[in-house]
């Protein structure tokens, strides 16, 4: 089994394990086990937040919904786990500013020449800078932190999220798994420039000291500037990201890459894009959510590439699009495999949300026996009767409600994500059609043509009628197969779709 530790570091980072964590429910990593590490130090980023929501969702749905033995669907296949939040502050979260941090106070009495220098690297609002919302996408101020990381940080952190991490390394290996780590993040901002190679030094030697650097893939998806935006409306903000400095920041963090990363990567991938993604500004802090781009779909996607690489040669890998003007399926990696399962999640993610969870809370109001007349494919997957009779459970069960709640907040944060990465391409919508879907509210009308929802080849009249729900639902009844509840309901319809 293919053992994946994804580590995402700063609010970038958080977006690739986003993606990652989707990818992972549709079966594009195939029949591996995916272990996420989130390394922030701003614990209230609006991009970590959504990342942590869509992983418990996710998760809840793995612990419900997992196929069994005769299930063929590749939806929630694998494994999923997480191993939490990192903050490399560590004890001095409460001290989290540069001045408290370094001692800048008693650096004056003990010693001058560094006080003085101190003053030279960073400036008066720099030094006191509130690093509790991260470290304000300046790499100078991230790197002074990282710089004071040792293994025994990791290994010594209360909340066991690294020792986990390293003894499950250990132990999949052991048991003669394939196992990659791969970490994410951005060169351009300040917690990820920082933080994934000094994290990286760190795990690889941390692996040496193991005697398992040979057998572990250890490998870094580096996003470019990829978007950008101005400064803040709060005018008390005097430190804070701004994109005119990206290009120098990547600069210096790809000559620091390229002098001191030799041996310590296998291969990196380096992603970004000439056109620019506008968002709104914001230092830290639940504010700072941006949509999902599909530069990190890309990163994420790294992670099946990486499987194939030489371990202990350093290479940097790249990919480019056929046209600047827009991103097509041709474009992407592994292109047969990730769009048949891409599209099956948008079209599987659609069927739930719009037409078959609305279905099934009509049948519970209604009665299962009245609802069953108009749908043959009901009595498939559910019992007719009050009670369960042990070969179907009861639609109304505790059990099959909290498997039917779970599975519409998983298919409506897709759908956001899929959207959003649909729209993040400056001549707009690219590989999905989902713009006119408003996932902002929960009142939602029936739905039923599905045909519209990929962009692809053009469809016959006679292809697109067919590609309606009604259709699939007939599938589901004449297949005759009887599968136990919401569980076996979304497998089978995940399958056909």
């Amino acid at each position: 089994m293919k053992k994946i530790y994804a580590i995402g570091v700063g609010g970038s980072g958080a977006k690739c394990l986003e993606a990652a964590i989707f990818l992972q429910a549709l079966g594009i990593f195939g029949n591996a086990r995916l272990g996420l590490l989130l390394v922030d130090a701003d614990a209230a980023n609006g991009n970590s937040q959504r990342t942590q929501i869509n992983l418990k969702n996710t998760l809840e749905c793995y612990q419900l919904l997992k196929p069994n033995s005769d299930q063929t669907s590749s939806f929630i296949s694998g494994e999923l786990a997480d191993y939490g939040i990192w903050n490399p502050l560590g004890k001095e979260i409460h001290s989290s500013n540069l001045s408290k941090i370094f001692n800048k106070q008693g650096l004056g009495t003990t010693s001058p020449v560094l006080a003085k220098l101190f003053d030279a690297l960073y400036s008066p609002d720099e030094q006191v800078a509130d690093l509790a919302v991260g470290f304000r996408g300046r790499p100078p101020i991230g790197s002074a932190v990282m710089s004071r990381l040792e293994l025994e940080t990791l290994q010594n952190d209360p909340n066991d999220n690294w020792q986990r991490l390293f003894n499950n390394i250990q132990t999949d290996r052991a048991n003669g798994d394939e196992v990659s780590i791969h970490l994410f993040g951005s060169v351009f901002g300040g917690t990820g420039a920082s933080g994934v190679p000094t994290l990286a030094t760190l795990i690889s030697k941390q692996l040496r000291d193991n005697n398992l650097r040979n057998n572990v893939h250890l490998n870094a998806s580096l996003l470019l500037p990829y978007f950008g935006f101005e400064k803040p409306e709060e005018e008390e903000q005097k430190v804070f990201a701004e994109t005119r400095f990206f290009a120098f920041n990547t600069q210096a963090a790809l000559q620091y890459l390229t002098e001191h990363s030799a041996g310590v990567f296998d291969t990196v991938y380096l992603i970004g894009n000439q056109e620019k993604k506008d968002y709104k500004s914001s230092t830290g802090g639940t504010k700072q959510q941006n949509d999902a781009h599909f530069v990190e779909l890309y990163a994420a996607l790294a992670i099946n590439h990486g499987f194939s690489q030489a371990i202990g040669q350093t290479q940097a890998a790249y990919i480019s699009r056929t046209s600047q003007e827009n991103l097509t399926w041709q474009d992407i990696p592994d292109r047969e495999i990730v769009k048949t399962l891409l599209a099956k999640g948008v079209r599987f993610a659609y069927a739930w949300y719009y037409n078959f969870a609305l279905e099934l809370t009509s049948a519970q109001k209604m009665g299962v026996k009245k609802f069953a007349k108009g749908a043959p494919w009901f009595h498939y997957f559910f019992s007719l009767k009050k009670e369960n009779d042990g070969t179907l459970p009861v639609l109304s069960e505790e059990a099959q409600k909290k498997q039917a709640e779970v599975l519409e907040k998983w298919a409506k944060g897709f759908l956001i994500w899929a959207q959003q990465i649909a729209q993040s391409h400056r001549q707009g919508e690219q590989l999905f059609r989902l713009k006119t879907l408003n996932l902002k509210t929960e009142n939602r009308s029936p739905a039923d043509h599905l045909s519209e929802l990929i962009i692809d080849s053009p469809k016959s009249s006679k292809e697109k009628d067919r590609d309606r729900l009604d259709t699939f639902k007939n599938e589901l009844a004449d297949q005759g197969k009887k599968e136990k509840g919401i569980s076996g309901l979304a497998h089978e319809l995940f399958r056909l779709i």
